[in-house]
């Protein structure tokens, strides 16, 4: 043990701390100053202070219709309905949604400053927009739809948006009846690549075939009646459905007396139908064509029920368009040219790989990096050398299906496809015609088709006319594809914007009544 004083527990109980005086001011006065002080800062902290350092107000703002797109002094702050925050001083807030005048309010906001940070200031704005003469939302919302639908399938962590639903509903506040032209379900639902995309289809079909967003029993009659007319002209409609809903649904519509009756009838028309006939072959505006009778196609979708389409006489050209026929085109049209890209781009008619290398490109190479609006347009141009009562055209899927009937499996003879030598695709004029005189079908460069890409093909045939959407149909393969991978039947989406180093184009010549 050490001789020093051992501390004990009486010791600590009877410890104390005494405050001087400071500056002579008694301890008991200055703690008690000092307490007020920290109290009356804390307090100024959460009462004065958000309110000095971010003055305005908070702002509900509602829209008709909702989901419409909100600018506060042109900056985009989400859409409607939402709550955002606006400074003090003088702004100005936006409201605009396609298809409606925008909506404009300048807003003077004050705010205030006790009290924000539990007691926010707050004003409200209800705007409701004007609909635009002639502009169809519907249609509209049916080619953003058919775009969502190819995304893949929503899961939890990945949603999609509701943008048909979200149109019809738009378009049921016009002070005009909610009309459109007759076909939105069958052609909707061949677009639908899922149940997300058949539920949004669901509803938009409900708010336009019942001609109001609200359900009633007047409602529900006009809904049923539409539906079971479209449904008796365009049976396959039930076929798609089935193919995109739940599997317990799907299950007790394929059960049905009906589905096993529509799908049979469907498999018993595509297996009917003879492979095209050619009639002959001629020549049209320095191209060789070969002239169809007419007959039936067969749009053959994968899993999907095939589409079997009645079809007017036709001719297509034998090769795909080359570089040198089209920059006789572009030399008369100088809008097209590669220098017009960029303008091009910004119209959404081409993206900006548009004609990539076509100054340095030999005359005889197969036509790439081409949209299907520049397609367009050089059927359109070309139509000047056509004979009287037709005009030349992209193919429609139908056509070009029922020439590749006639191919056959002559298509493969020679076919431009993966190899490990590939570098780009041969040019048309050396490639191996095949049964139908036709060559480059299979393989050297994707093709574009006038139609939308559907993955029900056989709903909604004649609706997708009116209900287009920005998803083109290319079909045939190219030279970057392996053989085993890619036949006659092969199809797919493509951007209509897109120019690519895979797609090129070949032109039919129809009847100005096609």
């Amino acid at each position: 043990m050490n001789d020093e004083k051992m501390i004990t527990q009486r010791d600590i109980d009877e410890a104390a701390v005494r405050l001087k005086p400071l500056f002579g001011v008694q301890p008991g006065r200055y703690l008690a100053a000092l307490y007020g002080a920290l109290l009356l800062m804390v307090l100024s902290l959460l009462f004065v202070y958000p309110g000095l350092s971010h003055p305005g107000s908070l702002y509900t703002i509602k829209a008709d219709p909702p989901g419409s797109a909100l600018f506060v002094d042109g900056v985009y702050v989400g859409f409607a309905p939402r709550e955002v925050f606006v400074p003090s001083g003088a702004h100005q807030l936006s409201v605009s949604r396609p298809g409606f005048a925008t909506y404009s309010e300048d807003l003077q906001v004050h705010g205030r400053v006790f009290g924000t940070l539990f007691f926010k200031p707050r004003a409200a704005v209800i705007a409701t927009l004007a609909p635009l003469h002639g502009y169809d939302q519907v249609a509209a919302g049916v080619s953003d739809y058919a775009s969502w639908a190819l995304v893949g399938t929503p899961s939890e962590a990945y949603q999609v948006p509701l943008p048909l639903s979200d149109s019809a509903m738009a378009a049921s506040i016009a002070p005009t009846p909610l009309v459109t032209n007759a076909g939105l379900a069958g052609a909707a639902l061949s677009y639908a690549a899922n149940a997300q995309s058949a539920r949004d289809a669901s509803r938009a079909v409900a708010i336009v075939y019942g001609g109001n967003a609200t359900v009633t029993p007047v409602s529900m009659g006009a809904l049923t009646a539409r539906l079971a007319a479209e449904m008796a002209a365009d049976p396959a409609m039930l076929v798609a459905f089935a193919s995109v809903v739940s599997p317990s649904l799907r299950d007790r519509i394929t059960s049905s007396a009906l589905y096993k009756r529509v799908l049979a009838e469907i498999e018993a028309a595509a297996a009917s139908s003879a492979p095209a006939r050619v009639l002959g072959t001629t020549n049209r505006a320095g191209y060789g064509m070969t002239a169809f009778a007419a007959g039936t196609a067969v749009i053959r979708a994968g899993a999907s029920a095939s589409a079997v389409v009645p079809m007017a006489g036709f001719e297509l050209a034998s090769t795909e368009v080359t570089v040198g026929q089209f920059r006789e085109f572009v030399r008369a049209n100088p809008d097209w040219a590669p220098s017009a890209a960029r303008t091009l781009e910004a119209r959404g008619l081409a993206t900006s790989s548009y004609l990539l290398g076509f100054d340095t490109a030999a005359d005889a190479e197969a036509l790439r990096y081409v949209s299907r609006p520049a397609a367009e347009a050089y059927c359109a141009w070309l139509t000047a050398q056509a004979p009287a009562g037709h005009h030349f055209a992209i193919p429609t899927e139908a056509q070009w299906s029922f020439a590749a009937s006639a191919s056959g499996v002559s298509a493969t003879r020679g076919a431009v496809l993966f190899s490990p030598a590939s570098t780009g695709p041969a040019r048309p004029a050396s490639l191996q015609p095949d049964a139908a005189g036709l060559k480059g079908m299979l393989g050297n460069v994707w093709e574009w088709c006038a139609d939308s890409y559907a993955t029900n093909p056989a709903a909604g045939i004649s609706a997708r006319t009116h209900f287009a959407t920005s998803e083109g149909v290319v079909r045939g393969g190219s030279w970057a594809n392996r053989d085993d991978l890619v036949n006659i039947f092969s199809r797919g989406p493509m951007r209509i914007s897109e120019c690519s180093a895979y797609l090129g184009f070949r032109i039919a010549l129809v009847t100005n009544a096609e």
